[in-house]
C-alpha cells in the first residue's frame, strides 16, 4: 500500500509535496547485486545495478539541512528519507488499511495467512483491491492521518520550506494486485493545478522488499534536456482540462 500526500506552501500559495520519495529497499540488497537480480518495472525486466536500474540513494544524512535538501533535488530530482515516521505509526496505519480491504469482501486476502500478514488471495487480479483514493473514512482515519499529516512529516515540511505547509484532503491511498503496477507518470499532471511548485511523497505501508514491489524514478527526468519534450507536453497537461485517461503506461 502507498500514499502520496501533497502539501502547499501557505506564503506562495504553491503546491508541495510532504518531500521526497521513501522506499524501503532492507532485504537482500547486497545479495541482489551479487546474484544480478532482476526486477520487472512496469512490463519491462531489468538488472538491479545494471546500466538501467539503481537503487535510490540515501538523503537522510541531509536531515536538518534545507540548503543541502534543497540541492539535492535539483540535482536528482527526488529525496530517500529512510526513518522519516514512527514505524509504529506506519504498521497501524497499514492494519488499518489492510481491515478496510478484508471488509470489502471475503475474496480480498488469502484465508490461509492471517489477514495482518495481508497475503492477497491468488485470484484477487485486476480490480479486485479496493479503491481507496480521495477524502473518505480510511483516508482521513485517525491511523493513517497520524502518517500522512503527523507531527515528523509536517516538522520536516517547514524545515524544507521554512515556514508552514498545508495539506490537500484529497489522499492518493492505494493497494495493487499481484503482478499489478502503476503505469509510468508524472504527478505534475494530477495535482499541480494553479501552481509549478509541486513536490510528492511515496510512503510504503511497511516493509516493502524488492520481490513485493517498490518504486521506480527517471532520476534527473525533470531537467536533462532528452526529457524537455516530454516535460513540455505531457508534463505539463492538467489531467481534467485534457481529460486524460490512466498514465503513460
Amino acid at each position: 500500500q502507498s500514499a502520496e500526500n501533497m502539501f502547499r506552501q501557505v506564503k506562495l500559495k504553491s503546491t508541495f509535496g510532504l518531500g521526497g520519495v521513501m522506499a524501503l529497499l532492507r532485504q537482500c540488497r547486497r545479495a541482489c547485486y551479487e546474484a544480478a537480480m532482476n526486477v520487472k518495472v512496469g512490463t519491462a525486466l531489468l538488472e538491479l545495478g545494471g546500466p538501467h536500474l539503481k537503487e535510490l540513494q540515501d538523503s537522510s544524512h541531509l536531515m536538518g539541512n534545507p540548503d543541502a535538501l534543497h540541492q539535492e533535488m535539483d540535482d536528482k530530482g527526488y529525496l530517500l528519507i529512510r526513518g522519516l515516521h514512527n514505524r509504529q505509526d506506519v504498521l497501524d496505519a497499514r492494519l488499518a488499511v489492510l481491515d478496510h480491504i478484508r471488509s470489502c469482501g471475503e475474496d480480498k486476502l488469502d484465508p490461509n495467512y492471517k489477514w495482518e500478514q495481508g497475503v492477497l488471495d491468488s485470484r484477487c487480479g485486476h480490480g479486485c483491491v479496493p479503491f481507496m483514493e480521495g477524502k473518505n473514512a480510511l483516508t482521513h482515519s485517525e491511523a493513517v492521518l497520524r502518517v500522512l499529516e503527523g507531527r515528523r512529516a509536517r516538522s520536516f515540511f517547514e524545515n524544507f520550506f521554512r515556514e508552514s505547509a498545508k495539506t490537500f484532503d484529497f489522499k492518493w491511498l492505494r493497494a495493487m494486485h499481484s503482478e499489478g503496477f502503476t503505469g509510468a507518470h508524472v504527478d505534475n499532471v494530477y495535482m499541480s493545478r494553479g501552481s509549478k511548485e509541486l513536490y510528492t511523497i511515496w510512503t510504503p505501508f511497511g516493509d516493502v522488499p524488492l520481490e513485493m514491489g517498490t518504486l521506480a524514478v527517471v532520476e534527473g527526468s525533470h531537467r536533462l534536456p532528452g526529457f524537455k519534450k516530454f516535460q513540455t507536453t505531457y508534463g505539463n497537461m492538467d489531467v481534467e482540462a485534457e481529460k486524460l485517461q490512466g498514465s503513460l503506461v
